[in-house]
């Protein structure tokens, strides 16, 4: 047989529906190594599916287990006047076989260590990576995920240090969890949103993008509490910060979230206040920006998602609100005049 056990258990976890796309395609590549290899995977198949599957909660007796496969072996290797079948022969190797992998499986999930996947980007880098549930996470600014391989327990835990985006898979049965090394912590079942940590942990960032999450500052001070006392519930386009100097929790609502550009790649305003738009536009464009006229600063400004370069930009907002732009040096721009429509 070309099978060891790590790929009899793949081929128990794809029986079984459990298995993840990461070992679907390891599992694959073997298949395609050898017809002999196809030829085992498709006969224990055939038994499994004529059994009707062996329940995975069971509690086998390993040794006997063994015991009973290593005993058939000595039978076989004894000569015998009586041919037995081809077929029976294959159906009982095949039986005791999966009474063997349902053993080593419930074994390895009971017992195995978890394994744990770290990633991590430079400070100037942005990457998307993808979780085993198939949940989706950019890094940037120096940020740190560590997850397991394979997300088991009644929650998928994960740990953050520095920023990211998620989007979440959706899983009302295991919910999501990002836990931070202040003690932070983000609860969630489905949904896009952003967490940054400051670099001295002294306050965390929540921002909502869609859907609903718990965000439980301090939480594993908090841990003897009942869930419904920790935390704050956020829904689509709120954020919270929290001080830990202070701390305290601001919440608010935001019409954009440009805090997230960096992941969605572009700019967005819906009845933004001027001031708010050129502070958005001087952190995402790494420019210097003066309105002279401050009694514009409140008019409302709204446009799609846009990724222009800033000299587009504020072309159209000097047509919209009709000031004059000056650039006494490069990166700076100087608004001058200017009124509400």
């Amino acid at each position: 047989m070309q099978a060891n056990d790590n790929y009899i258990l793949l081929l128990h976890k794809r029986f079984t529906g459990a298995i993840t796309p990461e070992e679907s395609a390891v599992l694959q590549q073997w298949l395609g190594e050898s017809a002999e290899n196809k030829q085992f995977a498709a006969e224990l198949e055939d038994v499994w599916q004529k059994s009707a599957g062996y329940s995975k909660t069971f509690s086998p007796d390993l040794d006997a287990a063994f015991l009973q496969v290593q005993s058939a072996i000595r039978k076989d290797e004894q000569p015998r006047s009586k041919v037995v079948p081809f077929s029976r022969q294959l159906l009982r190797w095949a039986a005791a076989l999966a009474l063997v992998l349902s053993a080593v499986w419930v074994y390895r999930q009971s017992d195995a260590p978890v394994q744990m996947v770290s990633v991590q980007v430079s400070d100037q880098d942005k990457r998307l990576f993808l979780l085993p549930d198939g949940s989706k996470v950019w890094l940037r600014h120096s940020g740190k995920l560590e997850y397991p391989e394979v997300f088991s327990g009644p929650k998928r835990k994960v740990a953050l240090s520095g920023e990211a985006y998620f989007e979440v898979a959706h899983d009302p049965g295991q919910p999501f969890e990002v836990d931070m090394p202040n003690g932070d912590r983000v609860e969630v079942l489905g949904t896009q949103f952003g967490v940054r940590v400051a670099g001295d942990q002294l306050s965390t960032d929540v921002f909502v993008r869609s859907g609903k999450v718990r965000f439980t500052p301090e939480a594993t001070e908090r841990s003897n509490l009942p869930a419904s006392a920790r935390g704050t519930v956020l829904t689509a386009r709120q954020k919270a910060t929290y001080n830990r100097s202070t701390r305290r929790l601001l919440v608010h609502n935001s019409t954009n979230l440009n805090e997230l550009a960096w992941q969605s790649g572009g700019l967005e305003f819906v009845k933004t206040p001027l001031a708010e738009v050129i502070a958005d536009l001087q952190q995402y464009y790494k420019v210097k920006i003066t309105l002279q006229n401050t009694g514009i600063s409140q008019c409302e400004y709204t446009s799609p998602l846009t990724n222009r370069p800033i000299e587009k930009v504020l072309e159209n907002l000097a047509l919209t609100y009709q000031f004059r732009i000056t650039t006494p040096e490069p990166g700076v721009y100087l608004l001058t005049g200017g009124t509400c429509q």
